[in-house]
């Protein structure tokens, strides 16, 4: 049925309006979209702009640390970046779940979607993306502490700026499997043949909106984040790494997009 931001348990006008924009974006025009399809879209909050006082507090709080750790010489600089950024990634998922559960209850439980279908939805460049990352991270980890000397520009010692990457390393990845997994393996949330092309466009994007591979690729590897300067072939290849994540995602999300472009006729609201 419609929607109704009127009542009480209903998804908000903001959720509405996000929907409607969305739905309007894939040649879709409604003026009340369907209570489940408000809940699940109207939750990414598609198309509203970012707070201003999130955007100062941002600013505000990346200046210090980056102030703060200049001074003081504290290593993973650029670990912490990348731990940081995982972490509200996965908090901006947590808030859209629980709109999910809500979605949940107004269609009968299905079984969970099978890998392969999955795996279609999500995009096999995506997922290559995620195995360069981690996997080639995790090879740079390990040269880089097998050919760094024991003390670069500042006081401590490599080892620890090298340690400290590879922790951040996994724990990217350990966010990046929480969100991958439930794209992958979550029960389809559908109450019609229409609803279930749209929990397959929210599969695909959600990988792209709440894991950026790219960035844990630049920030979470050492060679390119520590205070030393790295031999040439090292060099190279951590570039030639964060470009082939680089390229891999933005091609994913294209083939993305230009797959979902156009939704087909269907009943989306009224």
């Amino acid at each position: 049925m419609p929607v109704d931001p009127r009542l009480p348990g209903e998804p908000t006008m903001l959720e509405v309006g996000s929907t409607r924009l969305w739905l309007g974006r894939r040649g879709v025009r409604v003026w009340l979209p369907t209570r489940l399809l408000a809940l699940r879209i109207g939750a990414r909050g598609f198309g509203l702009p970012n707070r201003p006082v999130q955007i100062v507090i941002g600013v505000v709080v990346g200046w210090v640390f980056s102030r703060l750790t200049a001074v003081l010489d504290v290593p993973g600089r650029g670990a912490a970046v990348a731990v940081a950024f995982a972490v509200v990634q996965l908090v901006r998922w947590r808030r859209v779940q629980h709109r999910e559960r809500l979605a949940e209850r107004l269609v009968p439980a299905g079984p969970p979607l099978p890998l392969r279908a999955g795996a279609r939805q999500v995009g096999w460049a995506y997922l290559s993306a995620v195995a360069v990352t981690f996997v080639g991270g995790a090879v740079l980890c390990a040269a880089t502490f097998l050919v760094a000397p024991r003390f670069g520009d500042y006081r401590y010692p490599l080892w620890v700026d090298i340690a400290l990457s590879t922790a951040a390393l996994a724990g990217c990845a350990g966010a990046a499997a929480v969100v991958l997994g439930k794209a992958l393996r979550s029960p389809v949330i559908a109450e019609d043949e229409t609803s279930r092309l749209v929990d397959a466009v929210l599969r695909g994007e959600d990988v792209y909106r709440y894991t950026r591979c790219a960035v844990y690729a630049l920030f979470a590897v050492p060679v390119l984040m520590m205070a030393w300067q790295p031999p040439v072939l090292l060099e190279l290849a951590a570039w030639g790494y964060v470009a082939v994540v680089a390229a891999l995602e933005l091609t994913g999300w294209l083939l993305q997009r230009h797959r979902y472009r156009r939704l087909p006729p269907g009943f989306y609201g009224r």
